[in-house]
Formats: structure tokens, sequence, C-alpha cells
């Protein structure tokens, strides 16, 4: 029969590898989120951009044609107007223009290699899941929040700060002593803890796997094997398109201001 004394060891021990094991799948998830934040980051700059300026010239030339078609139907009926099928278009298309992407500070590449080591190193020794306690969690959870902020704002300093006031507070998170049995019962719950919070974070990473710039991601990194610039490749087609479309519109307008100034009717 196990006595207390030998299940309190061997739960340590269990304890102590699953805090080790948790710790290691924290660290490759935020690595693996933070992978993902600096290609969105590079997609955002070299494509996202490009597509919000292709979506606005599109939407600048139907909406020349959406007011042609008004001056045409002026000349018909003797009033601006419209089927329903034209308002329902327009109040779609209003209400689902995209915002432009927001502008980003940039960065150097140096100072972005910084930024994403410590931001990594914050991420696993911050993670609330790692608390000791309600105390130790709120306030890792109130810390990891502010890390997250820092990154995405891309700031340096402020990452810097957080890991300074993680060096002064250290790790003063052990638990204070009891009975066996007491301490028995918080090594079960703390191994069950550790053991869902691992489960949660393999679900976490087939997740990652579907991420709708994953994919786009690895093509980018084969075309890279390749001597191939995917992204650049995405930018420069996206160019061709903004070039034609500005020029559609740009005579699609002139034959609006015609219209409007009565020098040209439109058949």
């Amino acid at each position: 029969m196990t006595t207390e004394a030998e299940k309190l060891t061997q739960l340590r021990l269990a304890v102590e590898v699953a805090r080790r094991e948790l710790i290691e799948a924290e660290a490759e998830l935020a690595d693996r989120r933070t992978d993902i934040a600096a290609f969105e980051y590079e997609y955002e700059a070299k494509v996202g951009v490009l597509l919000f300026q292709l979506e606005q010239v599109e939407a600048d030339l139907q909406d020349y044609l959406d007011r042609i078609k008004e001056r045409r139907n002026e000349k018909i009926f003797g009033t601006a107007y419209s089927s329903v099928e034209d308002q329902f278009r327009k109040t779609w298309r209003t209400s689902t223009m995209a915002e432009p992407p927001k502008k980003k500070i940039p960065v150097n590449q140096d100072t972005e290699a910084q930024i994403k080591k410590l931001y990594r190193q914050l991420a696993r020794r911050y993670h609330p899941d790692l608390a000791s306690d309600d105390a130790a969690r709120a306030y890792r959870t109130e810390m990891m929040t502010a890390v997250n902020d820092a990154y995405a704002a891309r700031s340096l300093a402020e990452l810097m700060i957080l890991a300074k006031e993680l060096e002064e507070r250290g790790q003063m998170e052990a638990g204070a002593g009891g009975t066996a049995v007491d301490m028995i019962k918080a090594l079960e719950e703390e191994l069950t803890r550790c053991q869902r919070r691992l489960r949660q974070i393999d679900l976490e990473m087939q997740n990652l796997y579907t991420h709708p710039l994953v994919e786009l991601s690895t093509e980018v990194k084969f075309g890279k094997q390749q001597g191939r610039d995917i992204l650049a490749e995405m930018a420069a087609e996206l160019e061709r398109k903004i070039a034609r479309k500005t020029v559609e519109r740009d005579m699609i307008k002139s034959q609006f201001d015609n219209l409007n100034s009565g020098n040209q009717s439109i058949r």
C-alpha cells in the first residue's frame, strides 16, 4: 500500500513533469501565433493595402455607372428613377465597404527580431495558466493582456518595461504548507488542471492549421525555396488590376462629366 509520503513524492514528480510539458506547449503555441501575426503583418503591408485600393476603385467605377444610369432614367421617366435591385446593391455596397487597413508602425528587421524574441519570453512567463492561485492568475491575466497589446503595437519599449517588472517580481508563487492530505489534494487538482490545459492547447494548435493565412504562409515559404516571392507576385497582379480598373473608371467618369455638361448623351 502506498503511503502518504510516497504518494506526495509521486504527485510532485507528475506535477513537475506536467508543468514542464505545459510550459513547452504554451511556448510552442505562442510561437505559432507569433509566426501567424508576423506573416499577417507582412501580408497586409504588401497585399492588404492593394486589395483595399482595388475595392475602392471598383466602388468608384460602380458609383459612376449607377449615376449614369440615373441620368438615363431621368430622361426616360422624368425623375431620378432607381429600381429595387439598384437600391439594394447600393445599400449593400455602402454597408459592406471594407474599412481601410490600419496603419502599423513600421519597424526595422533588428527591432522586429527583438520584439518577437521578447514577446515569446514574456508569453511563456506571464501566461495565466501557469499561475499557482487565483491572485496570481488575475495578475498574470492583466499582464498578459498588456504584453499582447504591446506586441500588437510593435512597442519594444513597453515589452522591455514588462520584462523588467517580471524580473523584479520574480517567481514568488510557491504554495504554503499544509497537511499531507491537503497537499495531496492540491497536487491532484494541479495535475488535472495541467492535463486539461494541455488538451486545450493541442486543440488550439490543430485549429491554427485551419487559419486562413496558414496555407498561404506555407505556400510563400515553399516559393522562397524555389526563388519565388509569392506575395510580390500577388501584389504585382493586384497593381495590374488596379491600373486596368482605374483606366476604366476614368473613362466612365469622363462620360459622366460630359453627360452632366450636356456635351454627350449616353445610349
